[in-house]
């Protein structure tokens, strides 16, 4: 078998800021027969920065969280000027 696929691994691209990426990995609910009995799997949603390869932080809800985070790292460098004002109205950046 081959590789998985970055998509697979990291999740979906949501939007990239700069040099930061959010990506959204969504497992969705499954049902399967174990035995006689019906065992249902949870499905669950996460968001997480990546800056290149390396994932910076993970398990959040909520894109415009992990956006909010992103933008407020830019801040701190003085490089917010670089975000697009699409995005900064798309998320409602502060």
């Amino acid at each position: 078998m081959g590789a998985g696929k970055t998509m697979e691994k990291r999740g979906h691209h949501m939007c990239k800021m700069v040099n930061y990426e959010v990506r959204q990995k969504v497992i969705q609910e499954s049902i399967r027969k174990v035995g006689a009995n019906m065992v249902s799997t949870p499905g669950s949603v996460e968001v997480m920065i990546y800056k290149g390869k390396g994932k910076v932080e993970g398990g959040m809800k909520d894109i415009k969280l992990a956006a909010q985070k992103i933008y407020n790292l830019l801040k701190d460098n003085n490089r917010q000027s670089y975000v697009s004002k699409k995005l900064i109205k798309k998320y409602n950046l502060v």
